[in-house]
């Protein structure tokens, strides 16, 4: 559980190669309690001191597979204000959550727009925090089809929708166990965005990306292979946009 001068750390391709062997290592087993492990533990904590140590960061001997209850339990020992943390869910009953220091802090909603191509993925990925939520509608078409870039199914797009909208509900509800969620969306219109943002309470970001970049984008695309159909669908965003 360290702090935002560890998120360079857990975005790193070593890293996620060193979470990935661990995991392996132990046959995903919490090495603590022998239910299924969710997350690699710092047996000394990582601190802006020590971050820049491999053997503490990266070393077998300080990494240890647990679940998230067992995770918990180790950082309440030495937590001052232990009691303000729940068993297996952070989140309290009015949409907030526990920091690492026990303080009580708001979940944080943002939607992201801007046309295809714009950069919004880069965005978020910029941007996040390990274990944030991310909602995009592409993404989740996907993860569900298995299908690259260039579109979804049409037999799909009801089911991907429907998936989507679950998502927001858990949003509005505040069932997202998470410090930070994302959602990813084109909306040309500013009534639209205005629309999704007051009903997710979030606050909107813009990514105001002039077509000719996107239309470099596309192009520089290696996974995009309908490169006409994106450019087609970018042409009739920015129609709508100034309509």
């Amino acid at each position: 559980m360290a702090g935002i001068f560890a998120k360079q750390i857990y975005n790193s391709k070593r890293w996620i190669a060193k979470r990935e062997y661990i995991f392996s290592k132990n046959f995903g087993i919490c090495e603590r309690c022998g239910r299924p492990g969710e997350e690699v533990h710092h047996k000394i904590y990582l601190t802006p001191e020590n971050i820049y140590d491999p053997e503490i960061v990266y070393g077998e001997d300080n990494l240890e597979l647990l679940c998230r209850d067992c995770h918990f339990d180790e950082h309440r020992k030495t937590n001052p204000l232990s009691n303000n943390f729940k068993k297996r869910v952070r989140l309290t009953n009015n949409g907030m959550y526990f920091d690492d220091e026990g303080n009580p802090q708001p979940v944080k909603r943002w939607l992201v727009c801007g046309a295809p191509a714009s950069g919004k993925t880069m965005y978020v990925r910029d941007h996040m925090d390990h274990g944030d939520l991310v909602v995009d509608f592409d993404l989740i078409g996907q993860a569900l089809s298995l299908q690259g870039t260039d579109g979804l199914p049409d037999n799909l797009i009801e089911t991907v929708s429907n998936v989507r909208d679950h998502l927001y509900h858990m949003i509005v509800d505040g069932k997202i166990d998470a410090r930070n969620i994302w959602i990813i969306a084109s909306l040309p219109k500013d009534k639209e965005r205005n629309l999704i943002a007051e009903r997710l309470d979030a606050f909107v970001i813009a990514i105001d990306t002039d077509i000719e970049s996107c239309i470099t984008n596309i192009m520089n695309d290696a996974e995009c292979k309908d490169k006409q159909l994106k450019k087609e669908i970018l042409k009739n965003y920015f129609r709508n946009r100034k309509a």
